[in-house]
């Protein structure tokens, strides 16, 4: 974000990631911002600034059609243009005003980049209103546009099948649900179609990505496994990551085309215990723990969760590598919390309860991550 330290208020308004934060910000990008203003709080009057009009410029707050538009932009240029005139006429001993400085030119050229930010808001983030806001892509419409013939699976049956794809990958697709793929897998990039539910196994293929698209969320992985809840009528899908690493991105994203074409990870990623919520209507990510996280496959260890007048920055550490998830807690705080207790049997929330009963703390669980809140304890 290095380049945003040259930024005025027109360049943070044109900017593609800021406009995205402003109107549809997710955990991820308030947390980046918030720590950029943190690092540089002298920009906050000017952030405010943008914000506000960004934020003025919404596309529900834009009734005019296009010849209303021009109509409007015709009529301040000519007005401008005679005050612009009338101000020189008055005073003949006036020097000429340059072109660049003079104000019917500028209050145009202001007027036209408020419409243009505004038309392209309207365009990219649509009305608010039902009326006017298209339908949103379905199964159906992704499978019927593509250019390749798909094979369908279509499980009608109350029992999960298997479905084997051509690179080896297994999906086990739920009742009620629909998988739409090519019978062997060409190009740079393997791709899929998902209505309903399913679980993936995907084979690990770094040269050729391997693509999940559902309900206007594009799911990338280069070879993990996962499950993708994206039920037609449901308002939002679910992806929630068992091993390995997975990205998501929306569909309406600006540089969706170039995050699928990218052979890398790239977009939210999510690791192991991690899921994430798309809000299809507002195109929103909300990434978070799921309900109930597993331990990762590794080597058995001998009574991994029992402690023994152990420090606690060395308990939520054990609980960090075997479960892969992150917990942020303060080490020389809690250098002095000893814990003896035995937690193998509990699931991981339940062990934080336990642990965090013992030495009166709390815990939340903000943007895929665990946060210990403690006052410490007594040496």
């Amino acid at each position: 974000m290095k380049r945003y330290l040259q930024y005025h208020v027109d360049d943070f308004v044109w900017d593609l990631a800021f406009r995205q934060w402003v109107l549809t910000p997710t955990r991820e990008t308030e947390a980046q911002w918030r720590q950029w203003l943190v690092t540089h709080p002298d920009k906050a009057p000017l952030i405010d600034e943008a914000r506000a009009l960004v934020l003025a410029l919404q596309p529900g707050d834009l009734p005019l059609s296009d010849q209303e538009i021009q109509q409007a932009v015709q009529r301040t240029i000519e007005r401008t243009r005679q005050r612009g005139q009338s101000v020189s006429t008055a005073g003949s001993a006036s020097r000429p005003v340059p072109l660049y400085q003079r104000p019917w030119l500028r209050v145009a050229a202001a007027l036209l980049l408020l419409l243009g930010i505004t038309g392209w808001l309207w365009l990219n983030y649509l009305m608010t209103d039902d009326a006017r806001r298209p339908a949103l892509v379905s199964y159906e419409q992704l499978v019927t546009a593509q250019k390749q013939t798909l094979m369908e699976r279509f499980n009608q049956t109350k029992q999960t099948i298997p479905v084997k794809l051509q690179d080896g990958s297994l999906v086990l697709l739920k009742p009620g649900s629909r998988l739409s793929y090519v019978p062997e897998f060409r190009g740079t990039r393997r791709e899929v179609y998902l209505s309903g539910e399913a679980f993936f196994e995907v084979a690990k293929d770094a040269s050729k990505p391997f693509l999940i698209y559902a309900n206007g969320l594009t799911t990338k992985v280069l070879g993990t496994s996962f499950l993708i809840k994206a039920y037609p009528k449901d308002p939002n899908v679910t992806v929630e990551v068992k091993t390995g690493r997975v990205a998501v991105f929306a569909r309406k994203d600006p540089t969706h085309q170039q995050k699928v074409a990218d052979r890398d990870l790239t977009g939210l990623v999510l690791i192991p215990n991690q899921k994430i919520v798309f809000e299809r209507e507002q195109a929103r990510l909300a990434k978070s723990l799921v309900d109930n996280p597993q331990l990762l496959p590794g080597p058995s260890q001998k009574n991994p969760f029992v402690f023994d007048d152990t420090p606690l920055p060395t308990v939520f550490t054990t609980l960090e590598r075997a479960y892969g998830v992150n917990i942020v807690f303060d080490s020389d705080l809690l250098a002095n919390c000893p814990l003896t207790a035995e937690l193998t049997d509990q699931p991981l929330f339940e062990k934080l309860d336990i642990i965090c009963r013992v030495i009166e703390a709390h815990y939340d669980v903000m943007d895929g991550q665990i946060v210990v809140y403690s006052h410490g304890c007594k040496p």
